[in-house]
Order: structure tokens, then C-alpha cells, then sequence
């Protein structure tokens, strides 16, 4: 009787604390010889797992076991087994311990809910699937499994199907947001973005708390590229929830994206209000600051995001960049050389350091960046090319030829070093080779306008090959149709094939395309002058070259063109 009495009050007080016993409908169905010693295990088992440590989970484990081992045909017993190695991590043993209980009982719904919603945990979606298919044999109406079954028909890449399950459930419940919405999934992943939005905004209107429809219908407005009304749609979603920090990032980004700094600002500071360890929203706050050219705050924000990822080289060059357009050259040059600390093989930190020196006239420094970054780098083209370059703006072209030589000699399909290597060769009077040079970059990349450009101009200059060299412009501007470059270049072709009325079209509508006025420039003006010189229009001509020379001043060459050839007077 003693014993009868402990194991009433044992199990008095695991119901009182929750603990999930058997009810009386349930025992019915089990053996109605329930072994006493069983039950008693069983019981013990509960409450060692209700204590909650780790030695109370093997104690637990060990009771439930053994209550299994007096009354193996009982599913509750099977149940709380697989319920403890679930808990333990111990997926196949629960699979193994459900699927006994559904042998022993297999009308038990719940228990093969839970056998197929494990499947699907472990991606195991083919068993899933005919574990939900089973449960639908036996209760065609239960739409928890048939939720589930479209859910793996969905991973298991069966649109089609799933589409179809998911039909199925809106038939007998056609106010299921949760449907819709996972059908918008569905068909967000087979680009099918005009049903995607009918059905989130369907869920939407069934549920206008349900955030993730919100969240993804804002997705779909952004892969069908249209930011106005995902914005609209993110702006919906805050009204909701005012506190859902992920949205602020979105339109932060949708905004920045858009160059619309201020709102993408404010959305990117009501971010990091809410989310004050996540940094990565300061980046973006620090581009926007620069480029409304507000240097102090860009730096600032860059600074607060490098105390905390202070090995982040990309912040460091964005921080860089900061301090050069502020003219803080030291802080800058300083960013840089924090870089090349960590990884000397920053191809793109030793260029931009050797810049940087160029920039405040400091040569020596510009060539001791090129020399240490080669060093480090003996075999890296980029820099070899930049260090050629630095050779050639600074009028050594001996050294010049010498690098983009080594260059091609390394990377032979390296378009630059030949197209370089061209302008200079040209330059030295060795018209022939650099043609040739220029013909290699056509060769490479048949699309290179300006290869073909520089050819046709520089025949043209000659007055050889005129017709080839109407062809090869014609090909530049076909590449790129509102350049005005290639413009003057086709109308001063048409020059020297004596078309001066062509010429001068041409070259209006260069001027007219011209973006800018810098010294190039002044080479339009010029030829236009030149065209205007053979229609007969002094006035007109002397008006291009004093444009020309406004570009180029103190240019003797359209000095000289002015004083020899003087507007005729007027009447």
C-alpha cells in the first residue's frame, strides 16, 4: 500500500507541475494491463526531465527506457522517448521511437504529424512527403498535414504540385493569409513576379499584421526594378510595426540606391537606433555623407565603423578618400599605408598611394609607392602598367616604353599597354609600329571604339588611306554613336576627302555634344576653323579659333591662324 501511495503522489505532483501524462482516453486505447512497473518509470522519467540537468536527462533517458523494456507495446511510452531525443538532439533515435508508436497505434494523427514534420526538419523531403500523404489517406480534411505537404512539394522544387496543395486548402479555407503567402514564395522563386504580388498583397488584405508578406512583397517591387512602390510597400509595413529595424535598412538602401541621400540617411539612423551593434548601416551613411560632399560627417561615420572592424580594408580606402577630398593628405596617405600593414599584396593601395603623391606634386614619393608596391608584387601587371604611365606623364619615355613592354610581355592580351604603347610610339615618330600596336588592341577586343578611332584619326591627320579611315571612325561611332571625339574625328576625315560641307555638320554637332571645356577641346575648334576657312567664312573661322585658344591659351599655332587669316571687314 506504501508503495501504491508514492506513486499516486509522484504522479499527483507532475500533474501539478505540468508534466504530460497519459489521459484517461488515451489509456484506454493502450493495454488495460498496464504494467504498474511501467507506469512507474515512466513517471520517474517525467520528473527527472521536468528537473531539467544534464545528469537528470541521463537518468530520464535511462527511466524511460526502462519503462519501455516492461510495456514495450505502449505508444505513450514510445511518444515520450521520442520526445526526449528530440530534445536531445538525437533526431534518428526519435524517428525510430515515433515510428514504433505508429506501429503500435496507426490511427494516432498527432504522432505522424509529428514523425513527418521531423522528416521535413532534416530535409528529408521525399519521406515527408509520403508520411503527410498517409496522414491525408486517413484524414483527407486535415489541413495542418496538407499545409505541410505543400511546404516539401515546394522544396522539392514540384511548383506545380505545391500550387496545387495549396489550391486545395483555400477551397475549404479561403481566408488562410498564411496560404497565399507561401504560394507568393512559390512563385517569387519561378519569376512569375505578377502572381507573386497578387498573392502577397492577397494575404495582406486577409492579414494586415503579417509582416512577411509585407517584407516580401517589397522584394518582389525590387527584383521587377520598381523602388517607388516597394518603398510605398516598406512604409506600409513600418505603420504596423514602427519598431521592424530590418525595413529601415531596406529603404535606406532603396533610397541610396535612388542617390536620394537625405531619406536614405534617415531611414539608415532609424536603423542603427534600433540595432546599435550591428555598424555595417554606418558605411552607407558615410557614402552618403560624401557625396553631398560633406567630408567631416563622412569621415566620422567611417571612423565609427573601422572602431570596430578595424581590419576592414574597404573602409579603410573609403575613409582614404574622405581625407583626400577634405585635402588631408598625411590622414589619407596614413589609411593606406594601414592597409599595406596587413597585406602588402593591396595592388590597388600601392596605386592609390602613388597617386595620392602625384597629387601634392611629390614625385619621389609617387615613385618610391610604385617601386615597393613592384617589390612586394615583382610580377603584378596592374602596377607595372601604372608604373609605365607614371614614366610617360612625366615625359621619360624611354622608361615608359620600357615597362608597357614588360607588361605585354607578361599579359600579351593587355589592351591598355598596347593602346598605350601605341599613343607613345606614335608620339616618338614611329607611326608604323604604333598602328600596329593599335591594330593588336582591335584584335583583342573587336569593340574597342577607341582603338579604331585613333587609327582612322591618325590616317586621317596624314590624308592616307582615307577611305579606311572613314571606315574605322564610322566603326568607333557605331560603338559609341554621341562621342564627340569620334565626331570630330569622322568630320575631319570628311575634310580631307574635300567634303567640307559634311566636315562642318560633323563638327557643329560635336561642338554641340562637347560635355565639358577642357584643353582637348580645343582641337574641335580648331578643325572647325579650318572647315569654315575653306567655305570662305573668315569671321566664322577666326570665331573657332579664339574659342580654341580660350581652351589652350597661349597655343602660338591658333594665334598664328587669327593673324594670318583676318575676318574680311564688314561693309
Amino acid at each position: 500500500m506504501k508503495k501504491s501511495l508514492s506513486i499516486l503522489g509522484l504522479l499527483l505532483f507532475l500533474f501539478w507541475l505540468g508534466g504530460a501524462l497519459p489521459g484517461r482516453a488515451e489509456m484506454d486505447k493502450e493495454s488495460l494491463q498496464f504494467d504498474p512497473r511501467a507506469y512507474w518509470h515512466y513517471a520517474c522519467g517525467l520528473y527527472a526531465q521536468r528537473l531539467g540537468g544534464a545528469e537528470d536527462a541521463n537518468r530520464a533517458l535511462s527511466e524511460f527506457n526502462e519503462a519501455a523494456r516492461y510495456d514495450p507495446k505502449s505508444p505513450t511510452i514510445h511518444d515520450r522517448l521520442a520526445y526526449h531525443y528530440y530534445v536531445e538532439g538525437l533526431d534518428y533515435k526519435s524517428v525510430e521511437e515515433l515510428q514504433k508508436s505508429i506501429d503500435l497505434n496507426p490511427d494516432n494523427i498527432p504522432t505522424r504529424l509529428l514523425l513527418a514534420n521531423l522528416y521535413a526538419s532534416q530535409s528529408e523531403y521525399g519521406k515527408a512527403q509520403r508520411a503527410y500523404q498517409d496522414i491525408l489517406k486517413k484524414d483527407p480534411k486535415n489541413i495542418e498535414a496538407r499545409y505541410y505537404l505543400a511546404g516539401v512539394l515546394a522544396n522539392q522544387n514540384k511548383t506545380e504540385a505545391a500550387l496545387d496543395t495549396y489550391q486545395q486548402i483555400l477551397t475549404d479555407h479561403p481566408k488562410t493569409a498564411g496560404v497565399y503567402y507561401n504560394m507568393g514564395l512559390i512563385y517569387t522563386r519561378s519569376n512569375q513576379e505578377d502572381k507573386a504580388e497578387e498573392a502577397f498583397q492577397k494575404a495582406i488584405q486577409i492579414d494586415p499584421t503579417l509582416e512577411s508578406a509585407y517584407t516580401s512583397l517589397g522584394l518582389v517591387y525590387e527584383l521587377d526594378q520598381k523602388p517607388d512602390k516597394a518603398i510605398e510597400t516598406y512604409q506600409a509595413l513600418l505603420k504596423v510595426n514602427p519598431d521592424n529595424a530590418p525595413t529601415y535598412l531596406a529603404l535606406g538602401e532603396l533610397y541610396y540606391n535612388q542617390k536620394q541621400d537625405d531619406q536614405a540617411m534617415e531611414n539608415f539612423l532609424s536603423y542603427v537606433q534600433r540595432k546599435p551593434d550591428d555598424l555595417s548601416a554606418w558605411d552607407y551613411i558615410g557614402i552618403c555623407h560624401f557625396r553631398k560632399k560633406e567630408y567631416p560627417e563622412a569621415i566620422q561615420a567611417f571612423l565609427k565603423l573601422l572602431s570596430n572592424q578595424p581590419h576592414n580594408a574597404l573602409v579603410r580606402y573609403r575613409l582614404a578618400a574622405a581625407y583626400e577630398a577634405s585635402q588631408q593628405y598625411p590622414q589619407a596617405q596614413e589609411q593606406l599605408r594601414a592597409i599595406l600593414d596587413n597585406d602588402d599584396k593591396s595592388t590597388d593601395a600601392w596605386v592609390r598611394l602613388a597617386m595620392l603623391c602625384d597629387k601634392q606634386k611629390d614625385d619621389v614619393g609617387a615613385q618610391k609607392a610604385l617601386t615597393d608596391g613592384l617589390k612586394s608584387n615583382p610580377d603584378n601587371t596592374d602596377l607595372m602598367l601604372v608604373q609605365a604611365m607614371f614614366f610617360h606623364e612625366k615625359g621619360d619615355m624611354a622608361k615608359a616604353e620600357e615597362y608597357y613592354r614588360k607588361v605585354i610581355q607578361k599579359d600579351n592580351k593587355n589592351t591598355q599597354a598596347y593602346f598605350n604603347l601605341g599613343v607613345l610610339l606614335d608620339k616618338r615618330g614611329k607611326f608604323d609600329e604604333s598602328m600596329d600596336k593599335m591594330k593588336k588592341v582591335i584584335e583583342i577586343d573587336p569593340d574597342n571604339a577607341e582603338a579604331y578611332n585613333y587609327i582612322g584619326y591618325s590616317y586621317a591627320d596624314k590624308g592616307i588611306k582615307l577611305d579606311e579611315a572613314k571606315t574605322l571612325v564610322e566603326k568607333a561611332l557605331k560603338l559609341d554613336p554621341d562621342n564627340s571625339y569620334y565626331l570630330d574625328s569622322l568630320g575631319w576625315v570628311h575634310y580631307q576627302l574635300k567634303d567640307y560641307p559634311g566636315a562642318k555638320d560633323l563638327l557643329q554637332k560635336a561642338v554641340g555634344q562637347l560635355k565639358e571645356d577642357v584643353k582637348e577641346d580645343a582641337c574641335i575648334f580648331d578643325h572647325l576653323g579650318e572647315v569654315f576657312l575653306k567655305l570662305g567664312d573668315k569671321a566664322q573661322a577666326a570665331a573657332q579659333w579664339q574659342k580654341a585658344l580660350k581652351l589652350d591659351p597661349g597655343n602660338q599655332v591658333y594665334q598664328d591662324k587669327i593673324d594670318k587669316n583676318p575676318p574680311d571687314a564688314k561693309p
